[in-house]
Order: C-alpha cells, then structure tokens, then sequence
C-alpha cells in the first residue's frame, strides 16, 4: 500500500478516536436519545445534513458496524432541502471514511432514500480493512 494511503488510514483512524471521547456537554439522556437514534440508521441511507453557512449536503452510509458508520460523502451542495436524489448523480467528495456514531447522529442527519450499496462504493471501506489489519 502507498505511504499516502498509510497516512490517510492514520488520520482517520485519529478521527475515530477523537470523535469518540465524550463531549462534555452531553447528558445521560442526550446519549440515550442517540442510541436509540443509532438504531434507526440504514445502511444504503442518503442523509442530509444542514452546515454552519445554512446550506445542505449529502452522505450515504456504506457500512455500520459495532466501532463506526461507514461514509461516502458529495461535494454537492444545496440551498433548499433536495428531493428525488440519486447518489450517482452526485460528485463524491470523500469516498470512504469511518465516523463514531454518535458523532454522525450530533450532526442531526435527515433520512432522504435507501438505496442498495453497489460494490464499486466500498472499495474504500475493503482498503480500510485492510490496513486495519496490518
């Protein structure tokens, strides 16, 4: 594997840890709202998620798994709330990276549509995993 490649993975993993540490602010029922929240996450799920500057953009979860959601995330950006979306319209502007859950649910993310995860969208996620086990 590319040194390149090598740190990307490095970051991302900081980024897990990171995300994971408790946020001061929370509350025992702030938690136990996004746990319960977690449970309703879909795997195919295209999520709208609102930014600082009021506009929106999209991510898809490719994988979930007892550590993290797996993301694709588009470069897209929207005004209004968009409607009748199809990923592969979209221009990709992370393929792969890993997110604590409770991370991804801070965010407040609005399911749009499921659709199914075509394989060509985790090649990532199999490059993930495989420098996860080196």
């Amino acid at each position: 594997m590319q040194i390149s490649m090598k740190i990307f993975f490095l970051i991302a993993i900081l980024f897990i840890i990171s995300s994971c540490t408790d946020n001061g602010g929370s509350s025992t029922s702030d938690r136990v709202v996004l746990t319960e929240q977690s449970n309703n996450l879909k795997v195919g799920g295209i999520y709208l998620l609102k930014n600082k500057e009021n506009t929106f953009h999209l991510t898809k979860i490719l994988v979930l798994d007892d550590f993290a959601v797996h993301l694709r995330t588009y470069s897209d950006t929207f005004k209004t709330k968009p409607s009748n979306i199809n990923s592969e319209n979209l221009n990709i502007l992370i393929g792969h990276f890993p997110v604590d859950v409770n991370g991804f649910l801070l965010d407040k993310p609005e399911l749009l549509k499921v659709e199914d995860v075509k394989e060509s969208e985790l090649e990532g996620y199999k490059m993930y995993l495989e420098a996860m086990e080196e």
